[in-house]
């Protein structure tokens, strides 16, 4: 069984599909990320002296 899966993992095809979903993860993480550091948005102006 474990021979098998080894077998599995190191054909091109599983690599290349392996390798692909982690970069669209990482990706999306990223667009994530940016969408949350304000760079589109407006300036906070603080208005409480």
């Amino acid at each position: 069984m474990k021979n098998n899966l080894f077998i599995f993992l190191k054909k091109p095809a599983t690599i290349f599909v392996i390798k692909t979903v982690a970069y669209f993860v990482i990706f999306i993480v990223l667009l994530y990320i940016y969408g949350y550091s304000g760079v589109g948005s407006a300036k906070f102006i603080y208005n409480e002296f």
